[in-house]
């Protein structure tokens, strides 16, 4: 193991009991992404030790077994070379970055040297490795005397490159993957360092480590690239071209134009307009409303303002798409806080991104799902709002999508709050005759108080908003008025008047920070029971299948009788769209078309209904979502099951409700 999972390990034979997830990373310094991904190299590591893995449990933590912890403090002990384990994930990531890497074809023997493993458990990587290079148009390909290589588009091979790259950036700087010059990437990384202090601009971390990375494929130069719509002549004039001949001057004239493109390319401020043919309205407006409607469709959502999401996603996609064709990866610094604030309506946006990917066949980076995340969380519609007369207005300098985002973030702490506007910190002139109090991801001076935060709200900032003198008094009447109405059923009327009086006394006196934001969060196993899975014999109709599998939910009165109406008539009109897969569909409607409350059930055809010549539903989960919010845990959860092999198979072979629950319950608490 790396030094970092030894770490973890020695944290949690510390432990009596389950840590959390949050904890451990902050105790380990790392996110909690980096937290899973250790997690299941210290897995690997203890059954090949054979020993109990990890415990994981979800809204408890991770547990060390006790019966174990004497072995792993010697095993430890004598584990002092600390060899890094790689994951089969791992493996077939950088195998293809191996391909990529490489001029020459590799041969079998180079790749079991290089991970230390069998012929056989390689071989299995290389089906993996098809397979995530089908999904961008590319193909592996094997002569018997000359062994493996690459093949296809040039820019798609380079971009998935620098997508696992990116991804693996800490194994590839620990020096574990053996075929990675670290040594000759430094110095391009220390000539593009001199380069940006010559340009007079700043690159977002991590940009230039990516790009020092990709150099040497330029050199190699035995993949010829080429440029549609690329505007040469404005590339030979810009700064960064000059810059690149004098300190690149040996690469082949075509790659001195590809690192110049990938130098402007990263500039956040940069126009494309300046050295691209203009890009056809049409076609990204087409993209913008397709990325809408396979969002809707994937979070099960319907956006009251589409026209204005649009407007915004439309602006976003038209400056950024030749980025995405030459596989240019901007640097996002909130990345990070995105996918640890809001984990739930990335892993959406990153399922509805995948048609996208089909459609350009280049990989689509995590720090792009990050910023298209902030424009759809900021447009979804947020349930029982109230208005009172505390009016907030938004400042930010980060974007239309990271201002809506704290809108709407703001209006979930604050329902009582009106947010008059979002608007640029240039743009602030007089706030004090329209707001109350002012909300801003940068430092201002106003005569209206002032609340600075970061542009992903953290807790702390959530706190401090909740905790601010504007904000209290209000914040201690809701709080009234929502204990009330629990209370009060269970008091006579009599003693009302006095229990409001008693509430508000004891609220004020405990008014700072007595009571943490917490939203309401489901995921599928707090809803999903055994009174809730149904396994169907027999013949059915598919508008007959949708009835059974909402039979359970209108036992619950979860959902009306229209509700399934709905559902059926939408599926004649549309057709199968609801389908996640050929053989899973997630039947679902509108809130306001007969949902009660939140819930959802799992039915296993034994006959699989036909919605269609190429889709039977084998299994039918059926969602009743109230809101557009409540449910996407639900829907994260139902996207690890989707994407986990043979899903439908695994429920299909089930003789039992109870075996069916089992299976879904070990895959969740797999992932």
């Amino acid at each position: 193991m790396n030094a970092r999972c030894r770490q973890l390990v020695q944290v949690l034979i510390q432990q009596t009991d389950y840590m959390p997830v949050n904890q451990l990373a902050e105790a380990l310094g790392v996110s909690r992404r980096t937290v899973y991904y250790d997690m299941d190299k210290v897995n690997i590591w203890l059954d090949q030790a054979k020993l109990e893995p990890l415990e994981i449990v979800r809204e408890k933590g991770v547990f060390l077994p006790v019966s174990g912890r004497g072995q792993i403090d010697q095993l430890l002990e004598a584990d002092k070379q600390q060899i890094y384990i790689f994951s089969p994930e791992e493996r077939a990531k950088i195998i293809i970055c191996y391909f990529a890497y490489v001029p020459e074809n590799v041969y079998l023997e180079q790749l079991t040297e290089c991970f230390e493993v069998s012929r056989n458990t390689i071989l299995t990587d290389l089906k993996e490795v098809t397979r995530l290079l089908a999904i961008y148009d590319l193909q592996l390909e094997y002569q018997p005397k000359t062994g493996y290589r690459l093949v296809g588009d040039t820019v798609r091979i380079r971009a998935l490159f620098m997508l696992y790259y990116n991804e693996f950036y800490e194994l590839f700087q620990s020096g574990v993957i053996r075929f990675w010059k670290k040594e000759e990437t430094q110095g391009y990384l220390e000539k593009l360092r001199i380069l940006e202090t010559a340009l007079g601009i700043k690159y977002v971390d991590g940009v230039l480590e990516s790009i020092a990375a990709l150099i040497p494929l330029l050199y190699l130069h035995y993949r010829q690239v080429s440029f549609k719509g690329l505007k040469e002549e404005e590339i030979i004039r810009s700064k960064e071209y000059a810059l690149v001949l004098r300190y690149f001057p040996d690469l082949a004239p075509e790659e001195q134009l590809y690192l110049t493109l990938h130098l402007l390319g990263s500039r956040v401020n940069l126009v494309p307009e300046e050295f691209f043919e203009s890009e056809s309205n049409t076609e990204v407006y087409d993209l913008t409303k397709t990325l809408i409607s396979e969002f809707e469709r994937t979070a099960c959502v319907v956006f009251d303002d589409p026209e204005e999401l649009e407007r915004a996603l439309f602006v976003h996609l038209n400056t950024s798409m030749y980025r995405y064709r030459f596989g240019i990866q901007l640097g996002n610094q909130l990345c990070d806080n995105i996918m640890q604030e809001y984990p739930d309506l990335f892993a959406i946006t990153k399922q509805a991104v995948r048609s996208w990917e089909k459609q350009t066949g280049i990989p689509v980076p995590d720090s792009e799902i990050a910023y298209l995340s902030l424009h759809f969380g900021g447009f979804l519609k947020i349930a029982d709002a109230e208005s009172d007369h505390l009016r907030i207005l938004i400042v930010c300098v980060n974007g239309i999508s990271t201002g809506n985002m704290i809108r709407r973030e703001v209006q979930k702490l604050l329902p009582f709050a009106e947010i008059v506007d979002v608007v640029a910190a240039v743009d602030l002139v007089n706030a004090q005759n329209f707001c109350d109090l002012i909300i801003s991801t940068v430092k201002i001076n106003s005569v209206v108080p002032v609340v600075t935060v970061h542009p992903v709200l953290t807790e702390f900032d959530r706190k401090a908003i909740l905790n601010h003198r504007r904000v209290a008094p209000n914040r201690i009447v809701l709080q009234q008025k929502q204990l009330f109405q629990i209370v009060s059923k269970y008091v006579p009327k009599e003693h009302h008047q006095v229990l409001r009086e008693d509430l508000m006394n004891y609220l004020q006196g405990n008014g700072t920070g007595s009571r943490e934001y917490a939203a309401e969060e489901y995921d599928l196993l707090s809803l999903l029971d055994l009174s809730r899975i149904r396994i169907c014999h027999g013949d059915y109709t598919w508008q007959s299948c949708v009835r059974e599998s909402g039979r359970s939910l209108l036992a619950n009165r979860s959902i009306e009788r229209k509700y399934l109406d709905v559902i059926i008539s939408q599926l004649q009109y549309y057709g199968p769209y609801m389908f996640l897969t050929d053989e899973i569909l997630l039947a679902h409607a509108k809130p306001e078309d007969g949902v009660n409350c939140l819930d959802i059930s799992l039915t296993v055809f034994e006959t699989p209904p036909a919605f269609s010549e190429n889709r039977k539903a084998k299994v039918v989960f059926l969602l009743a979502a109230e809101d557009q919010e409540k449910h996407l845990r639900i829907l994260k959860d139902l996207l690890k099951l989707v994407d986990e092999e043979d899903f439908a198979q695994k429920l299909a072979g089930c003789a039992t409700e109870e075996e069916i629950y089992t299976v879904v319950r070990q895959l969740l608490a797999e992932t």
